[in-house]
């Protein structure tokens, strides 16, 4: 017997659209917040940003059922995650 039902990948191509930029956002976050830290603590700086990362890949996955790229993002993470990359793109272009 087949199987009648759509097996759809997709929830629509604003959930794409999420999806893709936070796989842009998440290293590019992070990256910026080794940097920040960097420049403003120095090593300790890097030590803290390690730990702040590592809180907020457990925070993004305890949020979305254990995925980091789930199939539907929601709008209140997704928005959070780009107010703090950009606060970290802001500090780290005052702090040069």
């Amino acid at each position: 017997m087949a199987n009648s039902k759509q097996n759809a990948v997709t929830a629509g191509p604003g959930s794409d659209f999420r999806v893709a930029t936070l796989g842009a956002l998440i290293p590019f976050g992070a990256g910026l917040m080794f940097l920040v830290g960097f420049l403003w603590l120095t090593w300790f700086g890097v030590v803290l940003a390690a730990a702040g990362s590592l809180w907020w890949a457990v925070w993004w996955r305890k949020k979305h059922n254990k995925k980091f790229f789930p199939r539907d993002v929601e709008g209140g993470p997704f928005v959070l995650t780009i107010v703090i990359t950009v606060i970290l793109f802001i500090a780290a272009l005052a702090s040069m």
